[in-house]
């Protein structure tokens, strides 16, 4: 963990690029000969833990960092800056920040100059950061060294809490007014799958449990719960769910195999930051890996196993006597139309996830047997064909057993 903390200041150092040199308007502070490091006396910086431990599992009482909440007082007008160490000059704001956090009641109402690049450190023209306004709520990572706060004081993100809130809440607002009882079905059903997600498939997984066990389990679990809150004990829902559950098997069992034919690790730059947990000789990535493109293809094949349902079940209650024949070749055509969009869904999901590693791999004029062989880039493909496989294996799958058993056997 100590490792971990110096490399996040050499982070912040490199990215952040702040000083702090004016004096704060607050009692006790003393503005250092170095401009860099402002020290704030009469604070009791162990925050009630014992030594070499924090809330943050920072195994080094020496150099402590943490993030504080505060406000922005002050916005100055963006301006270049540059000195000796600077490649190309930057824009830098400066701000005065308020310390407002309840958690950290002994920072509250500390106020802090902070200068804010807004620019690439080598590109002028590239923006890593966008002006903060008066009023801005915004997270402060504070560095502590001996027990004295240290200048690399940084504004770590813009808190986008409630704006997040907002946007959840009209999208709940837009599926209500559309989708009326069922809008609230289908919301139920989202909680639900968030639910069964953050508070056993991710914790199990984290404590070391077999990760593509655990996804499948939680994806059988989800679909089946999702499916009756929307359409209830009804044969459609019966159709759906064996036919998405089949087709999630089949997408774990082809990801299982030509991952394995192809020797993928599920080690690649993203997964690479798991190694550094104290916990990360418990996992088993290439599972992990095998996980993902499981849960990455489930909405999809639970979207197209009851499109496909509840079709088929309205041909039969317009057509009482419809065959089990009849009904598997409507499924089938159905299906058939359905695939042709939601492949392309899937395959232009991955894609764009990926975009930044194509144009990466482009820039530096890699060869096409050099990209597909990549890791990281043979993940995403068989991610999407895995996926897309399982989609097209639930269309007849769910057609069949719909046509069985709602079509007329005489």
């Amino acid at each position: 963990m100590k490792k971990s903390c110096l490399f996040l200041m050499f982070l912040l150092v490199c990215f952040s690029k702040v000083f702090a040199t004016e004096t704060v308007d607050q009692t006790n502070v003393i503005i250092d000969e170095n401009p860099e490091i402002i020290y704030v006396e009469d604070y009791d910086y162990s925050l009630g833990f014992d030594d070499g431990e924090s809330s943050e599992g920072v195994n080094n009482s020496d150099n402590l960092g943490i993030t504080l909440k505060g406000v922005v007082v002050e916005a100055g007008e963006p301006y270049k800056y540059s000195d000796e160490y600077s490649i190309v000059p930057v824009m830098i704001q400066e701000l005065k920040v308020k310390i407002n956090d309840k958690e950290n009641n002994k920072y509250n109402g500390s106020v802090f100059p902070i200068k804010y690049q807004l620019t690439d450190d080598y590109n002028q023209s590239i923006d890593v950061a966008h002006k903060l306004s008066e009023g801005d709520n915004v997270y402060v990572y504070a560095t502590f060294e001996d027990g004295k706060l240290v200048g690399d004081m940084a504004i770590q993100y813009f808190d986008k809490t409630n704006l997040i809130i907002i946007i959840i809440a009209i999208y709940a607002v837009a599926i209500i007014l559309i989708g009326g009882l069922n809008g609230v079905k289908a919301l139920v059903g989202l909680i639900t799958t968030i639910v069964a997600i953050f508070t056993y498939m991710i914790p199990a997984i984290y404590d070391g449990e077999n990760a593509m066990f655990v996804t499948i389990v939680t994806s059988i679990a989800v679909t089946i719960i999702t499916f009756l809150v929307v359409s209830g004990f009804k044969k459609k829902t019966f159709a759906a769910i064996v036919g998405t559950i089949s087709g999630i098997l089949v997408a774990s069992l082809f990801a299982s195999v030509f991952g394995n034919l192809m020797k993928l690790t599920g080690i690649c730059d993203e997964t690479m930051m798991l190694t550094t947990l104290e916990n990360a000789s418990k996992f088993n990535f290439k599972n992990i890996m095998f996980a993902g493109i499981v849960i990455g293809a489930l909405g999809a094949c639970m979207d197209v196993g009851m499109s496909i349902a509840s079709a088929l079940s309205e041909m039969r209650e317009e057509i009482p006597d419809i065959s089990v024949k009849r009904l598997i070749k409507a499924g089938m055509n159905i299906g058939k139309d359905v695939m042709g969009t939601m492949t392309n869904t899937l395959i232009l999901a991955y894609v764009g996830s990926a975009m930044t590693i194509i144009l990466l791999f482009m820039g530096f004029d890699f060869k096409m047997y050099d990209i597909i062989n990549q890791e990281m880039i043979a993940e995403e493909v068989l991610r999407a064909i895995a996926g897309s496989f399982g989609l097209v294996c639930t269309i007849p799958l769910t057609a069949i057993i719909s046509g069985v058993i709602m079509g007329n056997k005489d």
